[in-house]
């Protein structure tokens, strides 16, 4: 069976999926997503997602292994292992919902005590760091249970291009101009303003610069505000949403990518992605980049809670070989051979290989 067979066996509706453009939140709706209880039923509610469909899925297909994607659905584990007792489940953790999300949310103490004990249910737990798994999992982890697994990136989707010009002319970049970019949602907690205020000053000693900010979020209308008021608009473009189906050329349209802060449990996608396309890159200082990248030979890792990034960004602009050495073909090689979503899929199915061995 191909891959697209499997998926379309798996989940006979998996076909008619779309990415579409994300409807910004009104005031209220905003308003109303950070109060307790509404975060409260909200979670609930979103436990109950598709579970009977699951189910029903599970039934049919009666596999050996679940794997089971954690958003905040965390509740469902028990009542499958009470549902389907011989069913080894097999949990991927990006973080825990009460970090962001449900920060606010009633109960929350109890909730993530829950969350722990959800865990300690499942046969095989995979973390995207080491600090997420301590941070949920605590003194109760077991590191046969609890692996940690990075994230990777599709490399045929990701890949440099090499007519960088007509690309840039095409997509409506500066074409004389050495662009710095950053590509996500726009959160507040991924401190998109302190970028701005960066480059702000680096536009003082390097006027022939022009920062991009492609994606859409709840921090949008705020960074808008200070582009506008600090009459920046033709040198940071906020492109907003763009589809992902274009996201490979956005990004070779850039000369430094830039992903200067993140949470310290997470393990960003977009550094991978940066890195496929062969991009110099600005990085945050947390375990997951520390652990698997070497600074100033992989990337640039901003340092101090982002206290010298003025200086990063100016060292990465006045550095041109530095730049090239971080995007040499042959990180590029290096880089596909060890982050991709293929290596990631082979160490999951490694694991549960060795955990279905040892129970039957």
């Amino acid at each position: 069976m191909k891959r697209s067979d499997v998926e379309i066996f798996l989940f006979p509706d998996s076909y008619q999926d779309k990415i579409i453009k994300p409807s910004p939140d009104n005031r209220l709706k905003f308003a109303l997503k950070k109060t307790a209880l509404f975060q409260y039923f909200s979670f609930l509610r979103r436990n109950r997602f598709y579970y009977d469909l699951l189910k029903k899925r599970i039934r049919k297909v009666n596999p050996d292994v679940l794997i089971l994607q954690i958003d905040s659905n965390f509740l469902q584990i028990e009542r499958l292992k009470t549902d389907f007792p011989d069913l080894k489940i097999c949990c991927q953790i990006n973080g825990s919902p009460f970090d962001e999300f449900y920060d606010k949310i009633y109960r929350k103490k109890k909730l993530i005590k829950k969350q722990t004990e959800s865990f300690l249910l499942s046969d095989l737990n995979l973390f995207i760091s080491k600090f997420s798994r301590e941070r949920i999992m605590g003194s109760k982890i077991d590191p046969k249970r609890d692996k940690i697994v990075y994230n990777g990136t599709d490399i045929t989707k990701f890949y440099p291009i090499k007519n960088k010009k007509d690309l840039k002319h095409k997509l409506g970049y500066p074409e004389n101009e050495l662009v710095l970019g950053y590509i996500g949602t726009l959160d507040f907690h991924k401190k998109i303003l302190r970028l701005l205020t960066s480059f702000e000053e680096v536009l003082e000693k390097y006027p022939n610069t022009t920062l991009v900010i492609i994606g859409n979020g709840p921090a949008f209308q705020k960074l808008k505000k200070f582009v506008f008021t600090r009459n920046l608009e033709q040198k940071i473009i906020l492109k907003g949403w763009v589809s992902h189906s274009l996201i490979n050329e956005h990004l070779n349209c850039f000369d430094i990518a830039i992903h200067h802060y993140a949470n310290h449990y997470m393990n960003p996608l977009k550094i991978y992605e940066y890195l496929a396309v062969g991009l110099p890159v600005i990085a945050p200082d947390i375990e997951s980049i520390r652990n698997n990248f070497i600074d100033k030979q992989h990337l640039l890792i901003s340092r101090n809670d982002n206290k010298d990034l003025v200086e990063e960004i100016e060292f990465m602009i006045e550095n041109e070989e530095f730049r090239n050495n971080l995007s040499s073909q042959i990180q590029i090689e290096n880089f596909g051979k060890k982050f991709t979503w293929e290596n990631y899929a082979n160490k999951i199915i490694d694991f549960v290989k060795e955990k279905h061995v040892k129970t039957h």
